[in-house]
């Protein structure tokens, strides 16, 4: 094991978190961090004319230059070293992302000062989205070694002729373990939201069909299923499409446990429209992680990362996501989301 993970008792947290699983009070265990974040239009400043991109370059409606480029990387780049660091030092082990326009900006992102020394190395496959932004995935390889990667597409049922993002599927061994990683930004609820639910539940049959034929050859792989879904946990796509509940007693092979359900019932979001807050984005996995004893690496607890500086201070949107952009004006933020991340642990020997 990685001398980097750090090692905690579990009576130090047994009074200041509510864990999904109970730790013993006199065990010891190691942790690690697995993430996800719609960091909010990624763009490069250049027009690629394969892509709809056209705003953010500096002559377009954005004025995307490379002063605010830098600061959006260097904001990134401050929140992604955060993530988790009370729980690793390391922070996230692996980190799902959307809203991405190419591999350079995600090499940019990664080899910013906070994030550099971590030596994260990334997945990144262009997809078809019109708007040219796809999943993607970046990983600190003492945690993680990449196998295989694919794009899995996912057509639409309403507008056949629109082009949405491709899943992302990466599989490997994490933490010494076979773990299949799949990166997801469902098609959005453009439209209205009953008016799109079938392009939203098309994906999570889609993904859900994928994932039972890996189940198929390898009964014991480990599966985490993350993204911005434009749905919350209770949602059709989520709860019949992935089959997915939020009591991980209830998990089965064929149920997948879904740790955002609890946060989202306790009224937690990660992003926010019309003082209204949705929990888009979640990570479920399915059930080698439910680990009792932990004697396997197994899911403790679902955070929100809504530290007080990724929120706004002033305004109509005063404690919603500090975003990029608000109401067509440059704000200089993060992103319209909140990251999210759950605690892996397994006890020592």
């Amino acid at each position: 094991m990685n001398k980097s993970v750090l090692v905690f008792f579990a009576f130090v947290f047994c009074n200041a978190l509510m864990w999904s699983q109970q730790l013993k009070p006199q065990a010891q265990y190691n942790m690690a961090i697995i993430g996800f974040w719609n960091v909010e239009n990624l763009y490069d400043t250049l027009n690629d004319r394969w892509k709809n991109d056209e705003e953010f370059t500096p002559e377009g409606t954005n004025a995307w230059n490379g002063t605010r480029y830098r600061h959006k990387l260097n904001h990134l780049s401050e929140v992604i070293a955060q993530m988790g660091k009370e729980i690793s030092p390391d922070g996230p082990a692996v980190l799902g992302l959307c809203e991405i326009e190419n591999k350079f900006v995600v090499s940019d992102l990664i080899h910013q000062p906070a994030l550099i020394a971590r030596k994260y190395q990334l997945v990144h496959i262009e997809g078809p989205d019109f708007r040219g932004v796809d999943p993607s995935f970046i990983y600190n390889p003492k945690y993680f070694k990449v196998q295989q990667a694919h794009a899995i597409p996912v057509k639409l049922i309403t507008d056949t002729a629109h082009r949405t993002r491709d899943i992302l599927m990466v599989k490997g061994l994490f933490l010494n373990e076979p773990t299949v990683f799949f990166v997801n930004h469902w098609p959005s609820r453009r439209g209205g939201e009953m008016a799109s639910r079938p392009n939203r539940n098309r994906a999570a049959q889609i993904l859900r069909r994928v994932c039972d034929s890996l189940l198929q050859l390898e009964p014991e792989l480990k599966i985490v299923i993350m993204g911005d879904f434009n749905d919350d946990p209770i949602n059709e796509s989520i709860k019949k499409g992935l089959i997915t509940s939020g009591n991980y007693q209830s998990n089965t092979a064929h149920v997948y446990y879904n740790p955002m359900e609890q946060l989202y019932a306790d009224g937690i979001g990660s992003l926010a429209y019309q003082d209204s807050w949705n929990l888009f984005d979640q990570i479920i996995i399915n059930k080698p992680w439910i680990q009792p004893e932990f004697n396997n690496w197994g899911i403790y607890k679902a955070r929100v990362f809504n530290k007080p500086f990724l929120k706004s201070d002033f305004g109509n949107f005063k404690g919603y996501p500090f975003r990029t952009y608000s109401g067509g004006s440059y704000t200089g933020g993060y992103s319209d989301h909140f990251p999210v991340y759950v605690i892996i642990a397994k006890k020592l020997n």
